[in-house]
């Protein structure tokens, strides 16, 4: 069994064949979370209203590239409540390492939203991710569910225009739940790999040509996406 919060990534950490959790047309799971302040809450908290759940952390950039592009969303559809469920580090590493504790995953996710400026509300799961296994594990998936608490559109990518159109056609369910990895732009790959620690970010340095590097032993290793055929993809959390 994988360790949750692992100590470094490498592609075995995921399985890239499985997305766990509710489907489009089925109801949204409850769980406990907890507020910056440490505070517990329940994700049902959230019924009444439209929600758009995204997850990621410090060290994520696909996470991170969201965070500006959102803010147009979020103006465009000010009904809606759009939350971060911060999760276990996607790249973790010397400077920032995976979670131990409880009480340093909230410090961490509160320094994540001074850092990039996170605007959305920021809950944080459980040092044992319950609610973030439970609902796929990928360390920047999307969930967008109705005021009834069923979701209807989930995505193991989060893309702000895919999250807009979304929005836009509601309340059609979208059943399409794998999207084409497009990576982080490298200014904001690097810097935020590198919030993990150096050495172990210049092994997921890649080309921007559509190659997935990993690393093994700090030795880069060139792999294929399982879900692009023959295309490889570059897959950088």
């Amino acid at each position: 069994m994988i360790e949750y919060n692992f100590y470094r990534f490498h592609p075995s950490n995921y399985d890239y064949e499985r997305f766990d959790g509710p489907e489009a047309g089925t109801d949204m799971l409850e769980f406990e979370l907890y507020g910056l302040d440490g505070k517990p809450l329940n994700l049902f908290d959230y019924c009444g209203k439209w929600l758009v759940l995204e997850t990621g952390s410090l060290t994520c950039p696909m996470y991170v590239k969201n965070i500006n592009p959102i803010k147009s969303v979020m103006k465009k559809y000010p009904d809606v409540e759009f939350l971060v469920v911060y999760v276990r580090e996607a790249h973790p590493g010397s400077r920032q390492g995976a979670h131990a504790t409880l009480a340093q995953k909230l410090s961490v996710a509160r320094k994540s939203q001074n850092v990039y400026d996170e605007i959305r509300s920021v809950v944080v799961d459980d040092l044992d991710g319950s609610m973030h296994r439970a609902y796929g594990s990928f360390p920047n998936m999307v969930y967008v569910i109705n005021p009834d608490g069923v979701v209807v559109c989930r995505c193991d990518r989060a893309f702000p225009d895919l999250i807009c159109r979304v929005l836009s056609e509601r309340p059609e369910w979208h059943l399409v739940e794998r999207k084409r990895i497009v990576t982080a732009t490298p200014w904001i790959m690097v810097p935020v790999t590198l919030t993990g620690g150096l050495g172990y970010a210049l092994g997921h340095v890649g080309r921007s040509t559509g190659y997935f590097v990993g690393s093994c032993k700090d030795r880069p290793v060139e792999l294929f996406h399982p879900w692009a055929g023959l295309r490889p993809s570059l897959i950088l959390a």
